[in-house]
């Protein structure tokens, strides 16, 4: 039975040092989601512009990581070359890299834009109505949970 306490106790030290300096963060989310949720219930439009540019956002960082894996990969090239061609692939590698990037940010945009104009104001006030509950449920049992 000893043991089973032990093991409690340690359980217990382990959780607490790895969560017990959350509760101030955890705190900030349950007031953040609160406060984002309800003005998504009072302007669903602006909402919905939200968004789409944190969605726009995301996707912008994938292609810009892309963009940078094709860069790294034309300078690897144009080192293995030698003299005018190694700088010719350079520069002409990177102005159609930079081109290709600003094309497709773009199209991403204008893509995101289009769908999220589709999606009726509805689902977001159900998704902005959960996110309400979620804060509030965050913020009534954040005392239960962490201490």
């Amino acid at each position: 039975m000893s043991i089973l306490l032990y093991f409690k106790s340690l359980l217990v030290k382990i959780l607490n040092k790895l969560f017990g300096r959350t509760r101030v963060f955890i705190l900030i989310l349950g007031w953040f989601l609160l406060i984002t949720g309800i003005w998504m219930l009072l302007q669903p439009e602006k909402a919905k512009k939200s968004l789409a540019g944190q969605g726009f956002s995301i996707f912008k960082s994938y292609l810009l990581l892309m963009a940078l894996f094709a860069g790294t990969a034309l300078l690897s090239l144009s080192t293995k070359l030698s003299g005018i061609p190694s700088f010719l692939v350079l520069i002409i590698g990177l102005f159609l890299l930079v081109r290709a990037y600003f094309l497709l940010k773009k199209r991403a945009e204008n893509k995101i834009i289009n769908w999220i104009e589709k999606v009726p104001v509805k689902y977001f006030k159900v998704y902005a109505a959960f996110q309400t509950i979620v804060g509030a449920l965050i913020l009534l049992l954040h005392r239960r949970i962490w201490y």
